[in-house]
């Protein structure tokens, strides 16, 4: 336990508190989340399949704090497996106390233990009111641009 919380694997119980934090991250992001049983059988997903990815929460006093969610992913320009961190939202009323750095150095470590040599992240909208803070979190967290992601979504 470090500052009053602590970072662990989510379980099974876990997964409505972790879906509202990613509810609340994507309005945070200006998006519209999916309905939530969407979001938590997403979470339930990567909670129950650990070759998946990795939801990893920060807790304090039976609350959560904070929560990271990742993927596992593989590419032909990347030897082996690498993580991607997917989502990460910190309570406001615990940002800055070193929570966010916690998930991460979690996730790092996870990652190294299973053979994987790199993180990667895909940063909000350059139009996000905190996009400068963000990005100063991921540098002082190791992380180094990398360049803009773009994504096209496939209707049915």
């Amino acid at each position: 336990m470090s500052g009053g919380w602590e970072v662990r694997s989510a379980l099974a119980e876990d997964v409505p508190a972790a879906a509202s934090a990613v509810e609340l991250l994507l309005v945070e992001l200006g998006g519209r989340p999916p309905a939530r049983p969407v979001l938590e059988a997403e979470v339930r997903a990567l909670v129950e399949d650990p070759e998946a990815g990795e939801v990893l929460v920060a807790e304090s006093a039976g609350s959560l704090v904070g929560m990271l969610g990742s993927s596992w992913q593989r590419a032909i320009h990347v030897p082996g497996r690498y993580a991607v961190v997917q989502d990460l939202w910190v309570d406001p009323g615990w940002r800055s106390d070193g929570v966010g750095a916690a998930l991460i150095e979690e996730l790092a470590a996870r990652a190294r233990a299973a053979g994987a040599a790199r993180l990667e992240v895909g940063l909000p909208s350059e139009h996000f009111a905190a996009i400068a803070k963000t990005t100063a979190f991921y540098r002082a967290n190791g992380f180094e641009h990398l360049g803009p992601r773009m994504r096209r979504k496939l209707e049915p």
